[in-house]
């Protein structure tokens, strides 16, 4: 059973905090209860390619424990370290990945589930291997300008985290959690680009060309625990109440070395600029937090009307201290390259900062709650006071302190038409603050060619969001249906800023509060059989229509992005046939409000081919064939992409657990990545480096000690459900159960 539910914090408060999870409940059979499953799966391949993973689970008298692991360097991410999120230099998802994960999570505790305790501690290290083509044409409303760039980046990181949670129920009324957390990270990334801006449309001729290296090595240990309290009346139905407590830390170091060189062909400028830095960057902070909720029947609770207060503080003091050093250079007379003394560090006050912030964020929320067999409704009013404080240690002129007040509107109605259809409609009103980034002005100059510096009159944002959805999902049908509608307003956007300086090639960005940034979109999907129930059709349509507001060199410039892409599915699947065709189609055109800026409109378009065949004595045989065509990307860009990958597998032993396979992936050799990037400021296309074609030999062994159970009627042990031949679902091999 596939159901939405709502987050952890709603459901042990009572108050609808507006999120949802979506959930698989899954019901074991009583002689199930009790041993050991899993798989475990190896494989080698050309090119030095190798995957592993393994997955242990051990269940008994309503306890768990499972161990995992998965090694590989053919980009199938486990659990990722996370480190993007901490250090500055971290890459995306793109390119090579080499991953090792390992760990374990458990649950365990009383029959009577009085107290369960469970968790997880995770080990994973990442090694990316990116590389990226790009090509950026910057919206002028006078004159065209073109950024042209190469870079390869390596980054490595390891992680280690543990999450748990310990419940206490000493009654049905009452619930005490504690949830605590840690975790550690370790980061080396370097990075080398290479760029050339030009000017001009027909004949682009040179502004400046740009060398930067960086190496950079971080590390960072995080901590902190939530303790619940939750308390139901028991003389008042419908009444509750909840208290949490919260405390988190973090400290989080790094060392980046920077080298920048940069070469001018405008007649005036100085031909060189060169800067070779050090920098030591270091963060730590602590946050305090509390939360109290209140719920409170009107009359009598079974007729579903509800009060529903709360009250939400966090307090966090966090410091960040940034020291550069230059290594001094000297620009010889004689036109000999410049020379760089490594030998002697100078501290550069102009680009460095020592800031102790402060932030306390408050939430102040009453709503009207009402429950009914037909429909729930909520509706309520929060009062969102803030404050942030910035001392900066080295110049007291750019210190920052201001207090925001705002207002946050919430609505949700879910009407339940029938036991398996509804419709949902969500309204929510959020602030968002500047980050201490964007308010502090202290330029960033680690690269001179793109300066950084804040704005300390930024107002928050606030958007506007409704959602509309429609939903039915009929099992004995196999019909489901869902489509849904959003829309966003965003008052006081904050969007980046950018001048140019056309002599250099160089800019500088700063932050800018803008009103007129919305979008709106529609997503439909549609699956049923047809009248022969083996064949089944499935509709995807998408489109979202955005408007941006920007500047183009202190210009302002509206830019309407609008994405349409539909695709159909048909489907044949037996026990022995698995085959789906689906055609796809997009488009995304995108126009400006400045004249002299061009219109661009690009397309995509292809199939996708999937095909099994599962031989009754465990021969398995797949493929997937793709199309795509890219155009009205920038020169050199557009592309037609086959990817056509392959396997052939063979099932073995009495319960078919041993599976052995051979694997082709992109045996044509053309797979492409690339992404086009749309604007008020710019269009970028970029392309990145891909995993290519190559061969790998796998075996595969899965492995249950459950008890049988009872069994229902018309179950063969030999051929499986039905009485039918063919391969069985499930654990023990054949096509695995689809949810």
């Amino acid at each position: 059973q596939v159901v939405d539910r709502k987050s952890d914090l709603a459901r042990l408060t009572g108050v609808d905090d507006g999120e949802e999870e979506t959930v698989i409940n899954l019901t074991v059979k009583p002689g199930m209860k009790n041993g050991w499953f899993g798989v475990a799966n190896a494989g080698a391949g050309t090119d030095s390619r190798y995957a592993g993973d393994f997955n242990v689970n051990r269940f008994w008298n309503g306890n768990q424990i499972t161990f995992l692991g998965n090694f590989n360097n053919i980009n199938q991410l486990g659990f990722t370290d996370s480190n993007g999120s901490r250090f500055r230099r971290f890459g995306g998802n793109n390119g090579v990945n080499t991953s090792q994960s390992l760990g374990f999570n458990f649950n365990v505790g009383r029959q009577d589930e009085t107290f369960r305790a469970g968790g997880d501690v995770l080990y994973s290290h990442t090694d990316q291997d990116t590389r990226k083509r790009q090509e950026r044409q910057y919206i002028f409303p006078d004159s065209a300008s073109y950024l042209n760039s190469q870079s390869t980046s390596r980054d490595k990181g390891h992680n280690v985290r543990g999450d748990f949670r310990i419940e206490w129920k000493p009654d049905s009324f009452t619930t005490l959690e504690l949830r605590p957390r840690f975790s550690f990270n370790f980061n080396h990334s370097l990075s080398a680009d290479s760029s050339l801006t030009s000017a001009g449309d027909a004949m682009r001729s040179p502004v400046n060309r740009s060398i930067n290296t960086g190496d950079s090595k971080g590390n960072s240990y995080e901590a902190g625990a939530e303790l619940w309290f939750n308390h139901m009346s028991k003389s008042h139905p419908g009444r509750s109440f909840s208290l949490m407590a919260e405390y988190s830390m973090s400290n989080v170091r790094e060392d980046d070395y920077s080298y920048s060189w940069n070469k001018f062909f405008t007649p005036g400028v100085d031909p060189d600029d060169l800067q070779d830095q050090y920098t030591d960057n270091h963060t730590w902070s602590n946050t305090v937090g509390f939360r109290a909720t209140w719920t409170e029947p009107i009359g009598d609770a079974k007729k579903g009307r509800f009060i529903d207060i709360s009250y939400r503080m966090s307090y966090r003091w966090n410091n960040a201290d940034k020291m550069v050093y230059d290594h001094p250079v000297t620009y010889p007379g004689d036109g000999s390259d410049p020379v760089i003394d490594y030998l002697e560090e100078v501290w550069n006050p102009d680009l460095s900062n020592r800031f102790r912030n402060t932030f306390f964020n408050q939430r102040i929320q009453v709503g009207f709650k009402k429950i009914s067999k037909d429909f729930n409704f909520n509706v309520g009013i929060g009062l969102t006071p803030s404050m942030s404080k910035s001392d900066n240690l080295i110049n007291t002129e750019k210190n920052i302190s201001r207090w925001v007040w705002n207002i946050a509107p919430f609505l949700r109605y879910r009407h339940k038409l029938s036991k398996t259809r509804s419709i949902t409609l969500d309204y929510r009103g959020r602030t968002s603050a500047p980050s201490m980034t964007q308010l502090q002005p202290v330029a960033d100059m680690s690269n001179p060619l793109r300066i950084v510096v804040g704005n300390p009159n930024l107002d928050p944002s606030f958007s506007h969001n409704v959602r509309l959805r429609f939903q039915d999902f009929n099992a004995d049908a196999q019909r489901s249906i869902m489509a849904m509608a959003d829309a966003q307003v965003v008052q006081n956007a904050i969007v980046s800023k950018t001048t140019f300086n056309q002599q250099t090639g160089g800019q500088q960005t700063t932050y800018a509060n803008v009103n007129g940034n919305w979008n709106a979109g529609f997503f439909a999907m549609m699956s049923m059989p047809l009248r022969n129930r083996h064949w089944q059709t499935n509709i995807h349509i998408f489109s979202r229509y955005t408007q941006s507001i920007g500047f183009n060199n202190g210009q302002r410039n509206r830019s309407g992005a609008f994405n349409f892409r539909p695709s159909l599915g048909l489907a044949f699947r037996t026990d022995v046939w698995d085959i789906e065709l689906r055609p796809f189609y997009g488009l995304q055109t995108t126009r400006n409000s400045l004249k002299s800026v061009n219109s661009n409109d690009i397309t995509n378009y292809g199939a996708r081919f999937n095909g099994q065949w599962y031989a009754p004595f465990g021969l398995v045989l797949s493929t997937d064939l793709s199309f795509t065509a890219n155009r009205g990307y920038a020169a050199g860009y557009d592309s037609d992409e086959w990817m056509w990958n392959a396997q052939i597998s063979y099932q073995f032993l009495r319960e078919r657990n041993a599976t052995i396979s051979i694997k082709a992936y992109d045996l044509l050799q053309n797979k492409k990545s690339l992404n086009r990037s749309v604007t008020a400021s710019y269009i970028d296309d970029t392309s990145y480096n891909s995993l290519t074609r190559y061969f790998m030999l796998s075996f595969s062994y899965r492995f249950n000690t459950f008890g049988k159970g009872k069994r229902p009627s018309g179950f063969n042990e030999a051929v499986g459900p039905g009485g039918h031949g063919g391969p069985r679902r499930g654990p023990g091999g054949g096509r695995p159960p689809r949810f």
